[in-house]
């Protein structure tokens, strides 16, 4: 690993043991200055240096190589233990959603159903969030700007798309088909994107990844060009399974 991103690990990892610059130094017997100089990235440590810093704070040496492996911090594991869980939360409800959407589009809607609807709309959005804060941390982890802004992105755009399903209902079936192309589209261009992403972490994370960015490049191309959409949406059930999957080993690691 490489400066800047050595020194902000590190930072980090100390913190996370809750210990001072002054307080680390002493455990490492080195200079005080060179602490603050490895953290904010000014230096290039001697691979000596690092690997007694990082023995004193617990975590493997790892190596900048195409085979590095990242430890993560305990406060990233807690972010990819919730998000594994909430993946499967996420996972039965959209069985849930799928059923609430198409009563909902039918006219079938009363009083109750629409305070229903709204519930599982929420649950859905705060659950599909809390799944991909997961993929967020994995991006983070590995300096990956691509998966962090596509990331960001689907998350964005799902709760923009259950808000207008909750507040926008389309009045009759032009505009229901109009609405469902556009979600399509968007999602499919997203999902192509984020499959990349995903790729590009095959040399570190191993093949469960690249399967997993397969996969979501496929369901991105199906989506994409609208008239395939079902062969995306046949995908991605075993998709979100393996993406839980995924996050549960990473999170034990």
């Amino acid at each position: 690993m490489k400066q800047p991103e050595l020194g902000k690990r590190i930072s980090e990892l100390r913190k996370e043991k809750g210990l001072t610059q002054e307080e680390l130094v002493e455990k490492c017997n080195i200079n005080v200055r060179t602490i603050q100089r490895i953290e904010a990235g000014e230096v290039n440590p001697r691979s000596y240096t690092i690997k007694t810093i990082l023995n004193v704070l617990d975590v493997d040496y790892f190596n900048d190589d195409a085979k590095e492996k990242t430890q993560f911090t305990p406060s990233e594991r807690r972010k990819l233990n919730s998000a594994w869980i909430f993946g499967i939360v996420y996972f039965i409800m959209g069985f849930i959603e799928t059923a609430a959407d198409l009563f909902h589009v039918s006219g079938n809607r009363y009083d109750v159903f629409g305070a229903v609807y709204f519930l599982i709309k929420l649950i859905s959005a705060v659950s599909y969030v809390f799944f991909f804060i997961g993929f967020y941390t994995i991006a983070k982890a590995y300096n990956n700007q691509l998966l962090k802004i596509i990331t960001i992105l689907l998350m964005t755009a799902l709760i923009l798309i259950n808000i207008s399903d909750v507040f926008i209902t389309p009045s009759y079936d032009g505009k229901i088909a109009t609405k469902l192309i556009i979600e399509c589209l968007v999602f499919g261009v997203l999902q192509l994107i984020f499959g990349a992403g995903l790729l590009q972490l095959k040399n570190k994370l191993g093949q469960l990844i690249f399967v997993i960015g397969i996969l979501e490049i496929i369901i991105g191309a199906s989506l994409a060009t609208v008239i395939f959409a079902y062969l995306g949406i046949l995908f991605f059930v075993p998709t979100i399974i393996i993406e839980i999957i995924l996050l549960y080993k990473l999170a034990k690691k």
